[in-house]
């Protein structure tokens, strides 16, 4: 299809099963691409050392058809005076204007809450700052100081931030609106190191804490039964606090929506009696509806605010840590099941990470365990220190050939010392000669 492409063909362009172009008529190679998501773009195809190649000049959200022509021109004019096309990315967009493609784009795979915490940072840190840079010629020492003084005073925020703008660039790539060779501004930019969060409730705080919950039941029915949800699941506390009738089967929850997306939670025995006392309460007091812990009055679930409230007031009461959140009841679960033998796999499937790696954060050891675990290793190397006696001689014999040949015949016959027998039943020797306990028993060191 060729037509004269000004702003009026743009709007009239309807998305089609397959992507498409519309070609202009006056300037030849200048195109207007319409993809099947309703996403619009202008492009060039030009020939570059004997080949076809197509540059993407921006989105018409980014260029009016006037400014997609005239960046057109300045593409041609400045390959015939034998620029590259990679030296004419300078033609993308600003960064103000690709962000308004990026959130539509890529907003489809995100949550409502995702979308919100990243309009937040972009408003408010990122475009204030580097929104009139070009996307296309960005370098690490445009985005490197701004990082750097924002994260004196936000480590945190500035390290989310480096997340964000890393992802757009990366985009900006797959998109045509910044060469491959450019790279992206944000490798090399290390992020701050924050202290790990996460808080271990031991053996005695656990006590505590169900002493204190005990004493509050009765009044507090429906936050109780959430506190202690958190801990026999191992699920985030919003997750619980959201829980539906419908979600909840004889053995398992059925979770529609989690962070990492619906997943299945298994139910212990304690879980299973917990949900069941629930359901008679439910039914016979709360009239909760849908809800599991449904809010006063009923219709909502319970509110975050309110279960943050009650969290303090527990904390106080059983005596715990000042800092521990919420949160770390999951961080608690995790710990114990490891120190009680899981393997971290296994505790990352109970949890439902898609990342290995983000069990590791979750499994704090206590004290306890890495005495017994100190206690043990310390004595298995004292009894490698101690010798076990001298080796027997081999008797004399009358010639030295006759005596080689003895001692041949003697080597062969002693049995092998195999390795089991050298590092015991529970023990292999890993990679570069580090001692790796294969032991299952309560609190084992993981390799």
């Amino acid at each position: 299809m060729r037509v004269r492409l000004n702003d009026t063909v743009v709007c009239a362009a309807p998305p089609q099963a397959h992507e498409y172009a519309i070609h202009d008529t006056a300037l030849q190679g200048f195109m207007l691409r319409v993809r099947p998501s309703g996403a619009r773009s202008w492009v060039l195809r030009v020939r570059h050392d004997g080949n076809s190649r197509r540059v993407t000049l921006g989105s018409v959200a980014a260029l009016t058809a006037k400014q997609a022509r005239t960046a057109a021109h300045a593409v041609l004019a400045h390959i015939e005076r034998g620029g590259t096309l990679e030296s004419a990315s300078f033609l993308g967009p600003t960064l103000l204007e690709f962000a308004h493609e990026y959130l539509e784009r890529r907003s489809q795979a995100w949550k409502p809450s995702t979308r919100q915490m990243l309009e937040t940072y972009l408003s408010s840190a990122i475009l204030p700052a580097l929104g009139e840079i070009s996307i296309g010629t960005a370098a690490r020492v445009d985005v490197a100081p701004w990082f750097h003084a924002y994260g004196r005073s936000s480590p945190g925020g500035a390290n989310r931030c480096h997340a964000i703008l890393r992802d757009m660039f990366s985009r900006a790539v797959d998109w045509g609106y910044r060469s491959e060779s450019a790279g992206n501004p944000c490798h090399g930019i290390m992020c701050y190191q924050r202290p790990p969060r996460g808080r271990l409730l031991g053996t005695e705080d656990l006590a505590r804490l169900g002493a204190t919950l005990r004493d509050l039941e009765s009044t507090y029915p429906i936050h109780v039964a959430v506190v202690r949800l958190i801990l026999l699941t191992g699920c985030r506390p919003g997750e619980i606090r959201r829980l539906r009738w419908e979600e909840v089967k004889s053995d398992r929850l059925l979770l529609g929506d989690s962070k990492t997306g619906p997943r299945t939670v298994l139910l212990g025995e304690a879980a299973r009696e917990l949900l069941s006392d629930l359901a008679s309460k439910t039914d016979r007091e709360w009239n909760g509806g849908e809800w599991v812990f449904p809010s006063t009055p009923a219709g909502e679930p319970l509110k975050e605010c309110v279960l943050y409230h009650f969290w303090t007031r527990v904390r106080s009461a059983a005596s715990l840590v000042a800092d521990a959140r919420l949160y770390d009841l999951r961080h608690t679960h995790a710990s114990h099941a490891v120190m009680n033998g899981e393997s971290l796999y296994m505790t990352g499937r109970l949890l439902g990470h898609r990342n290995p790696t983000t069990t590791h954060r979750y499994a704090h050891l206590d004290d306890a365990t890495l005495s017994a675990a100190a206690e043990r290793i310390g004595a298995e190397m004292q009894r490698r220190l101690t010798p076990v006696g001298p080796l027997e001689s081999p008797e004399p014999t009358d010639t030295p050939d006759t005596a080689r040949v003895g001692n041949k015949v003697a080597a062969s016959a002693r049995p092998e010392r195999t390795m089991s027998a050298t590092f015991g039943s529970g023990a292999s020797m890993g990679g570069r000669g580090e001692l790796r306990s294969t032991s299952t028993s309560t609190g084992r060191l993981e390799p």
